[in-house]
């Protein structure tokens, strides 16, 4: 397994191009944050940061508060670990002492795109007024396409218990998603978190890779499914 694992993040160049900005991940700074309780924390956190750029390499490892990223003060752009914690738009650093004492480790990224053309009445409201860092585009072998952001943070206890995967706020505002509350119809705790693991049934091998694959891309699903009308839809089980 490679040391330098790396993460990428796109900007706009001052030509319009897109250009990619490189950076070894600071497993160190990122093992620090994390304060794992558990025995081997940073060969773990380095296991699952080469699984995560394997499989979703675009996603970025990060803070956040709650389900809410904690960003620069300074642009509002993302925290990103590469030579400590620092902006990855203005370069700024920034010491645990600035971060809200809530913080904890996550990962921020885009799921991989779901196809909404059969869902006729969610589609027609997505693209009235797309939730804000949610994409909506169409391709020629998939139609129209939505990508949905989420977040997914590490526990201090992890890995006796799963990191907590949660949707952003703007989603909820879209009509026909549910009320941001703990539910059994729809699998989700308040807040916009997801129930993804009924009792006892967490495994402190599963990554958070494995789990946004297996688990919260099932969920995102039947979300939708869910806000066009299809009322059933946590009842099918993947």
């Amino acid at each position: 397994m490679s040391s330098e694992l790396q993460q990428l993040f796109p900007k706009r160049a001052d030509d319009g191009s897109i250009i990619h900005k490189r950076w070894k991940v600071d497993l160190d700074a990122a093992t620090e944050l994390a304060a794992w309780t558990s025995r081997g924390a940073r060969a773990r956190l380095q296991r699952e940061t080469a699984e995560m750029a394997q499989h979703f390499p675009r996603w970025l490892l990060t803070a956040s508060d709650g389900r809410d990223r904690v960003c620069c003060r300074r642009c509002g752009s993302a925290l990103v670990f590469d030579r400590g914690l620092r902006c990855v738009e203005c370069d700024t650093r920034v010491s645990r002492s600035r971060l809200p004492s809530g913080a904890l480790l996550s990962w921020f990224g885009l799921m991989p795109p779901i196809g909404v053309d059969g869902l006729a009445r969610l589609r027609k409201r997505l693209t009235a007024r797309p939730p804000a860092h949610h994409v909506l585009g169409q391709r020629a072998d998939l139609g129209h396409y939505l990508l949905v952001p989420l977040v997914a943070t590490y526990p201090r206890i992890f890995p006796a218990s799963p990191p907590r995967v949660a949707y952003l706020a703007g989603l909820f505002k879209v009509r026909g998603m549910p009320a941001q509350t703990a539910s059994h119809a729809y699998h989700m705790y308040s807040g916009g978190f997801m129930c993804l693991f009924a009792p006892g049934e967490w495994r402190h091998l599963i990554s958070c890779r494995e789990l946004l694959q297996q688990r919260a891309y099932a969920h995102v699903i039947k979300l939708l499914n869910y806000a066009d009308g299809k009322r059933a839809a946590f009842d099918i089980v993947s």
